[in-house]
C-alpha cells in the first residue's frame, strides 16, 4: 500500500478514537452501570403482609397483633367441630388480605388437621403391656400424661412422665386407656406395673401376700364349732349352766334356739 493509503486509514482510526470518547463523556455514569449489568432485569417483590404470619402462635397474640394493624379479624375453628375458639388455642392457618385476616385455630396441645376445616389427627393409644415404663413414656410422647402405680395394691410406686427414675425398667402390666383409643386433650394414662423380673398379677386388684388382703382367710383355721354335731350338749341336764339359759339382748332364746331345753317356767 503506498504512503496515501496509509494516511487514509490512519485518519479513520484517529476520528472513531475521537467519537467513542465524546460519547463516554456526554452519558457521564449512565455508561458505566449499563456496561457493568448487561440484560439487566426488574424484579417485583410483593407487599408484606402487615401483620407476619401468625401461624403457631395463641389466638389471643395474634388478635393483639392484628389490632395493632387495624385489620378486622375473624377466628374460627380449624377442625369440623365448629367451635368458638379461646385466647389459649393455637393459629394452624391465616388468610389475610389487605383489610380483613382470618385465623382458623385448634384447642391447645392438639394437632393441626392437614387442612382447615377437616377432623383433628389425635394421636392413638398405643400397645404398652409387657414393656418397661421408660419405652412406654417414649412412645406415648406428649400425647398425655403419664403416671405408673404398682400393679398389686399392697406394693406402693408412683412417678409421672419420668423415662429414667426409679420405676424405668418396671414392667407394665395393664394400662388404662385400651390401645386404639384416641388420645383427645391430652388424657392421663396410669400404667400399672410390677418390678423387673417378676410376674404380673392375673388381674386388678390383687395383692402380691394375699394375706394383706383384709378379707383374706387364712386356710389353716379352725373355727371353735368346727367338729359339732348339732346334737351336741342338747341331751339331759348334766353339764349345763346358768349361761346356757341366758336370753340374749332382746329375749327368748338365741339364734340357733336354747342349748338345752328350758328349766320349768320357759324362758325369761
Amino acid at each position: 500500500m503506498n504512503r496515501r493509503g496509509k494516511g487514509w486509514f490512519g485518519g479513520i482510526a484517529v476520528l472513531a478514537v475521537v467519537l467513542l470518547l465524546l460519547l463516554l463523556r456526554s452519558c457521564g455514569d449512565d455508561c458505566e452501570d449499563t456496561a457493568s449489568t448487561p440484560n439487566a432485569t426488574v424484579t417485583v417483590t410483593a407487599t408484606p403482609s402487615p401483620i407476619g404470619s401468625q401461624v403457631g402462635t395463641s389466638v389471643g397474640g395474634a388478635l393483639k397483633r392484628a389490632a395493632q394493624t387495624g385489620l378486622s379479624v375473624v377466628v374460627h375453628d380449624a377442625s369440623e367441630e365448629d367451635v368458638t375458639p379461646g385466647g389459649d388455642w393455637t393459629v394452624c392457618f391465616e388468610k389475610v388480605t389487605l383489610s380483613k385476616v382470618d385465623f382458623a385455630a385448634v384447642p391447645d396441645g392438639a394437632p393441626c388437621p392437614k387442612a382447615d376445616g377437616q377432623r383433628i389427627p389425635w394421636p392413638k393409644m398405643p400397645n404398652v403391656e409387657d414393656t418397661t415404663y421408660s419405652k412406654a413414656v417414649g412412645k406415648l410422647g406428649d400425647a398425655g400424661e403419664i403416671g405408673i402405680e404398682a400393679a398389686y395394691l399392697d406394693v406402693t410406686a408412683s412417678d409421672t412422665n419420668n423415662a429414667a427414675g426409679d420405676y424405668a425398667d418396671w414392667k407394665v402390666c395393664f394400662q388404662s386407656i385400651k390401645p386404639g383409643t384416641a388420645l383427645e386433650n391430652e388424657p392421663d394414662v396410669t400404667l400399672h406395673a410390677v418390678e423387673p423380673g417378676e410376674a404380673c398379677p392375673s388381674a386388678k386388684g390383687l395383692y402380691k401376700d394375699p394375706a394383706n388382703d383384709p378379707d383374706y382367710v387364712d386356710p389353716d383355721y379352725a373355727s371353735p364349732d368346727d367338729g359339732l354335731s348339732e346334737d351336741d350338749g342338747s341331751g339331759g341336764d348334766s353339764g349345763s349352766s346358768e349361761e346356757d339359759y341366758y336370753p340374749g339382748e332382746k329375749g327368748g332364746c338365741p339364734p340357733g334356739g336354747c342349748y338345752n331345753p328350758c328349766p320349768p317356767g320357759g324362758c325369761s
